[in-house]
């Protein structure tokens, strides 16, 4: 789907209908922005919960694991 695609099919929609979409989307960037802050604020208790935080962070901590867990 391209922008006119998406263009074409919000202006299709009433006022009521976009008031709508805008008030979910802002609710479900609220909710991820709430996620994020819940897992970044909890510090890690263990290497497990040290991946997931890196995995939802996006990040590939294994090999930094690995060396320090060799220290």
């Amino acid at each position: 789907m391209n922008k006119t695609d998406i263009f074409d099919s919000l202006a299709s929609l009433s006022i009521e209908q976009l008031n709508k979409l805008h008030s979910k989307i802002e609710q479900k960037v609220a909710d991820k922005k709430a996620r994020a802050q819940r897992l970044s604020s909890a510090p890690p208790r263990s290497q497990s919960d040290l991946e997931k935080l890196a995995s939802h962070q996006g990040l590939d901590l294994s090999g930094l694991m690995r060396e320090i867990s060799k220290r």
